[in-house]
């Protein structure tokens, strides 16, 4: 009986608040040939979240609590390395919004490390962490399997069959929209997919307790695309660390490209991009004799994308032999976000994206070799 009630007590445990990182530091822990139990520790605040499970997991869940939890204060380093092993995926190159690498290298996101299982998929999620501003949010995940090859299982809520919803309290789900393409990478060798995913922005809801769930994974292969019945949980409270300040700035400069007037409305600065809204004749919604309303790639679009080329290990990349548009700041070259393509102004508006800046009283617009407009100077 008093078996039975340690048992249950440490399931309790488990279901509450259980650190994620057998998997990563069993190898360092084998090492080990002394352990002090007498030292005094707390879990890691980190939550697994299981649909359902078998004995042998949570048996072995069970030896990695008591264990961490003896070692916690004597391993405080090995936990921080992995932390950084962490920030490192998303702090690299095979994530294609520089705007998620500048933000992660400078710290301004808030850590989330929350584990779900997914045992209906054999598919282990783990929330990194997230940073939002007026605009948009980034969602960092990882997830992988054992079992199922994850090559073409995407997290897709711009066209795929993917969605995410968000319930604040006890009000009503409501789906939330999706801002560009996200960023994805998988790795191979780790049958693992890491994601930034790109949706609208909840930094209104700060302090507040938010659920996120991810519905539907979508498939695409090379055969048939297809859709995979998922629901993934995450549960926490959005921290002042996770929200960054937009700061938007009048401009109203007129240039002219390829015979076409533009006139740059304004720019729009934050942790996690540079935008630039300009307006011109041929960046307007237009509609045919039916009433059907539509749009045409405007010739500074056209020139904004000539720098773009396709990378399969680091996505959209820029392509320095190509004149595009870039911005200048501080001296430095400031590139594109494509990953960002198609997030939608204003009718008239065409909005084009960069990496954050160093210095946001010192802005060019360098539209081909030979146009440059300051757009502020010091």
């Amino acid at each position: 009986m008093e078996k039975d009630k340690t048992l249950m007590h440490l399931h309790s445990g488990i279901e509450k608040q259980v650190p994620d990182v057998w998997d990563k530091i069993k190898d360092k822990l084998v090492t080990v040939e002394q352990v002090h139990i007498s030292q005094e520790s707390t879990l890691i605040n980190e939550r697994v979240l299981y649909k359902s499970g078998g004995l042998n997991r949570r048996l072995l869940v069970v030896a990695a609590v008591c264990v961490i939890c003896l070692l916690s204060l004597r391993f405080t380093p090995v936990l921080a390395s992995i932390q950084q092993m962490y920030d490192k995926i998303f702090s690299s190159e095979h994530i294609d919004d520089s705007g998620v690498r500048a933000a992660i290298k400078l710290g301004q996101h808030q850590a989330i490390n929350q584990t779900y299982f997914d045992a209906t998929n054999d598919i282990s999620v783990h929330f990194e962490g997230i940073m939002t501003d007026d605009k948009e949010t980034k969602l960092l995940l990882t997830y992988h399997s054992k079992t199922k090859d994850l090559k073409n299982y995407y997290i897709d809520i711009f066209e795929g069959d993917s969605s995410i919803n968000l319930t604040v309290g006890n009000n009503k789900k409501m789906k939330l929209h999706n801002v560009g393409w996200g960023s994805r990478y998988y790795d191979r060798k780790e049958n693992k997919v890491v994601e930034a995913l790109s949706f609208e922005s909840i930094k209104k809801y700060k302090g507040q307790d938010i659920h996120l769930e991810i519905e539907n994974l979508t498939i695409y292969g090379d055969k048939q695309d297809s859709m995979v019945p998922a629901i993934w949980n995450l549960d926490f409270k959005l921290a002042n660390s996770a929200i960054s300040n937009r700061e938007t700035i009048e401009i109203n400069k007129n240039f002219a490209y390829k015979n076409i007037e533009y006139k740059i409305k304004k720019v729009e600065f934050s942790a996690l991009e540079t935008r630039v809204v300009v307006a011109g004749s041929d960046t307007k919604v237009f509609t045919d004799e039916s009433g059907m309303r539509y749009t045409v790639m405007s010739k500074l679009e056209e020139q904004f994308l000539n720098s773009r080329k396709f990378d399969k290990e680091l996505g959209y990349t820029v392509n320095n032999k190509k004149s595009g548009i870039f911005l200048k700041s501080a001296g430095e070259k400031v590139v594109p976000i494509f990953s960002k393509g198609e997030v939608a102004g204003e009718d008239d508006e065409y909005v084009m994206i960069f990496a954050p800046v160093k210095d946001r009283r010192d802005c060019t617009l360098e539209v081909g070799n030979d146009i440059k407009i300051i757009l502020i100077k010091k």
